[in-house]
């Protein structure tokens, strides 16, 4: 009995270990099946992912074989905008000679009629009272003096513009600063330089021209300039002649008077501006029409008056130094009109006009007696644009071999740029007909 009943024992121990097993596997064959039904959901969603990959992978291909379809259109509009850019130039050129030269033909033929006139009753009166003989002799004679005239005429309409006899100069007296990286203030001193006042009778041109020196720079950004792009280099040894450069960026009343002016090659807008202001720059000018309004100073001063060279420009912007700005290692807003939202060196930042000011607005100078060389309008040069300094001139002329005739010389900064576009080595270009709102010039003539 003992024996039977601890078998008995046994076996029921047996059946219940034999029962929780098969309860644990019917619960694991349960996990399983709803695992294998999730597995077949997720093998369906992944063939659905993977379709919708490749649909979206064939419209990326897509895409970017209609991007370079487009990028190939977009260049070949670009060389047909440069060709015909490069067309209307001409022809605007020649449209101005032409009107030129009628403008000269229509005022030969208006004295040439006068003459003829008096001609003809000069030899109706002497036909009344003198031989035919004596008669032919006036004839000649008149038709000699009006081919004396008709030369004399043409030389006064295109007269050869010479530098002026006499210069009043005067002593400028001018404040210079001088930074550190952080934008703090290490040096500020007084400096006199001779400056004089172009002046055209009967206009209130008022016309400030400082004078600089003879002298030489290395032109073009340090390796280590921050900032610094690939075309402002090489930098190379350049000298320049003494010159005579105007104070400020010309401003809205000085245009004014020269655009009133006789035309010489194009018409000029007296008022292009869009901010308003006798002392405010004048901007919305292109490079055409500064060469215009050089060419009119000139012819009513008898002065030389042109853009200047970049080399000039950089020459009187460094003033002579060698730092990033001519106030030393960094700018500031307080010293010149930029986006004072960002800094170039260590300096915190500033504040943002975000607009054109007048003319000395900041009453400081440079050691030349210059003001706003940095920031506040982009300022015109002669030269059409180079890539970088390779063959570049180091006489301080303009250089014209090769580069992009159509496109020209920028200095300077704007008063929507950042600090780093306002530096003295940084070069920019625009189109010779495109004038911005912040684009000016300054005009300079040769000693």
């Amino acid at each position: 009995m003992l024996k039977e009943q601890t078998r008995l024992e046994w076996a029921q121990a047996l059946w219940a270990s034999v029962k929780f097993y098969r309860e644990q596997i019917q619960q694991f064959q349960l996990k399983l099946k709803d695992t294998e039904q999730t597995t077949v959901q997720l093998r369906s969603e992944l063939e659905q992912v993977k379709r919708t990959r490749d649909q979206f992978q064939t419209n990326l291909n897509q895409r970017e074989l209609d991007l370079a379809h487009l990028r190939l259109l977009l260049e070949q509009a670009n060389q047909t905008h440069d060709q015909l850019l490069a067309t209307l130039q001409q022809k605007e050129s020649n449209q101005a000679n032409l009107l030129y030269q009628s403008e000269r033909v229509n005022q030969e033929l208006i004295h040439l009629r006068s003459e003829l006139e008096k001609v003809k009753e000069a030899q109706n009166h002497l036909e009344a009272e003198v031989p035919i003989e004596t008669v032919l002799l006036v004839e000649s004679q008149v038709h000699e003096e009006k081919e004396e005239e008709k030369e004399e005429k043409i030389v006064h309409i295109q007269p050869e513009v010479v530098p002026a006899l006499t210069i009043n100069k005067q002593t400028l007296t001018i404040y210079i600063v001088n930074v550190d990286a952080w934008g703090n203030q290490i040096d500020c001193y007084q400096n006199q330089v001779s400056y004089f006042q172009e002046k055209l009778e009967n206009f209130d041109l008022d016309l400030e021209l400082v004078e600089l020196p003879k002298g030489e720079f290395w032109m073009g950004s340090q390796t280590t300039e921050q900032g610094r792009e690939i075309h402002e280099e090489p930098q190379h040894l350049v000298k320049i002649e003494p010159f005579y450069m105007s104070r400020f960026p010309i401003t809205q009343s000085q245009w004014r008077v020269i655009a009133n002016l006789p035309t010489i090659n194009r018409s000029l807008n007296p008022d292009p501006s869009n901010i308003k202001g006798d002392n405010q720059p004048v901007e919305q000018v292109s490079w055409y029409d500064a060469v215009e309004f050089c060419e009119r100073l000139a012819h009513a001063t008898g002065k030389n008056y042109r853009l200047p060279s970049e080399a000039e420009w950089e020459y009187a912007c460094r003033a002579g130094t060698s730092t990033p700005f001519h106030f030393g290692e960094t700018i500031t807003s307080t010293l010149a009109n930029y986006d004072g939202n960002y800094t170039y060196n260590l300096e915190a930042p500033g504040q943002y006009c975000q607009r054109a000011v007048a003319v000395d607005s900041y009453k400081i100078a440079n050691a030349f007696g210059l003001v706003d060389m940095h920031g506040n309008v982009w300022e015109w040069c002669y030269d059409p644009w180079h890539d970088n300094y390779h063959g570049a001139t180091c006489d301080g002329s303009v250089w014209e071999e090769g580069g992009s005739q159509n496109r020209r010389l920028l200095r300077g900064g704007a008063w929507y740029c950042l600090p780093c576009l306002c530096r003295s080595a940084q070069r920019h270009w625009d189109e010779a007909n495109h004038g911005g709102s912040g684009i000016s010039f300054r005009v300079v003539f040769s000693v």
